[in-house]
């Protein structure tokens, strides 16, 4: 075996606790730097194992198979349970225009014929398409759907 192989397993059989505890710290700080979740997790793992190499005498074979399958077990727990949580229930309209549309009165700015016209909304006039009827000009619609940039409508009825 060549030199750096040997250098790279005296690097291993030197794994103690204080480096595993040490190797978690550094992932936690890559974590707030990328914000992602995904380096989280083996950074929980690493610290696990620093933990447990103090308390109980592993080898370095074991310490870097336990921290492989506590990295893994959490890289999907932590995906498909904790992320979603996180990331806080109901997306958001802010960037998304046309959701953010639906459920807005508008009124259509001509007669429509067979189920197509046209719409007003705010400044700017919208391709619309009646769930039933031919609306009249300024009469008063709410959007039900936008499929591209047509607007699904259907008539106010108030409230």
């Amino acid at each position: 075996m060549d030199s750096d192989g040997n250098m790279l397993i005296a690097m291993l059989e030197g794994m103690s606790g204080t480096k595993w505890v040490i190797l978690g710290v550094l992932l936690l700080i890559v974590e707030v730097l990328t914000g992602t979740t995904y380096v989280l997790w083996p950074a929980i793992a690493a610290l696990l194992v620093g933990v447990l190499a103090f308390l109980l005498p592993f080898g370095w074979e074991m310490q870097f198979l336990l921290f492989f399958i506590i990295s893994i077990v959490l890289l999907f727990v932590g995906h498909k349970y904790v992320r979603p949580r996180m990331e806080g229930g109901e997306p958001s309209d802010l960037n998304d225009r046309a959701r953010s549309m639906i459920g807005m009165r508008v009124r259509a700015v001509a007669n429509f014929e067979l189920g197509e016209g046209r719409v007003q909304v705010g400044d700017t006039q919208w391709r619309a398409r009646a769930a039933a009827g031919n609306p009249e000009t300024n009469a008063e619609l709410v959007v039900l759907s936008v499929k591209g940039t047509t607007l699904n409508v259907e008539p106010y009825l108030g409230a």
